[in-house]
This record gives structure tokens, C-alpha cells and sequence, in this order.
């Protein structure tokens, strides 16, 4: 049985946000209901990684996110860089997830800046 633990999947909604950035429809659905953020397109110029441990609280967690940026996807072409060619960013937040149902959901997550 290959059953993932509590920690195992609030760490992938966080590593899964960057990803999740390029479509609307992934975008919303990983986050609680009506708190995905309007500037869907800033998260997918960045790198989310989990820095540390969760803090799980029943249905709430809260996890360290170490926030690279600089990592342009060539889809998107130089114009959609905030930073130039070459110049990395490294910043640590906190994000706040939300239990809905059977899924862990971000609730707030947010950018530098």
C-alpha cells in the first residue's frame, strides 16, 4: 500500500503550485474555494520548495516555503521575467493550508515582493 502521509501531501500542493500556475482550472482547484489569488501568472515565474517542517493543526497547516525566482520557463519567452537572465532570488514565507474534504487545499500563499 503506497497510502501518502498528512505531511506528504501538503508538501505536493506546495511543490505542485508552480506547475498548477499555467492552467486556471489546476490553479483554482489548489487552493480553498475562492481564495486562489488573481495573479496567477506571477507563481508560475517561480520555484516553491518546502524549508523546514509543517505545522499541522487538525485541519490546518501551516509550512516554511523557500520562494526561488529567476527560473524563466521558456514558454513564456524573457518578456514574462521579473529578474534579468542569470539573477536568482531566494526569499522565505509562510503559507497557510486548509483541509477541504479528503484534500489539502493552500489557503494563503504569498509572493515576494
Amino acid at each position: 500500500m503506497s497510502e501518502t502521509t498528512v505531511e506528504q501531501d501538503v508538501y505536493a500542493q506546495v511543490v505542485g503550485l508552480g506547475d498548477s500556475s499555467g492552467n486556471e482550472e489546476m490553479f483554482q482547484a489548489a487552493f480553498v474555494a475562492g481564495a486562489a489569488p488573481k495573479n496567477r501568472k506571477d507563481y508560475g515565474q517561480y520555484v516553491f520548495l518546502v524549508d523546514g517542517d509543517a505545522e499541522i493543526n487538525g485541519n490546518e497547516a501551516t509550512v516554511p516555503v523557500k520562494i526561488m525566482g529567476g527560473f524563466v520557463s521558456s514558454q513564456e519567452g524573457d518578456s514574462a521575467a521579473k529578474t534579468k537572465p542569470g539573477e536568482k532570488t531566494e526569499t522565505k514565507m509562510t503559507w497557510k493550508l486548509q483541509r477541504e474534504g479528503e484534500e489539502w487545499k493552500i489557503k494563503e500563499a504569498p509572493l515576494p515582493g
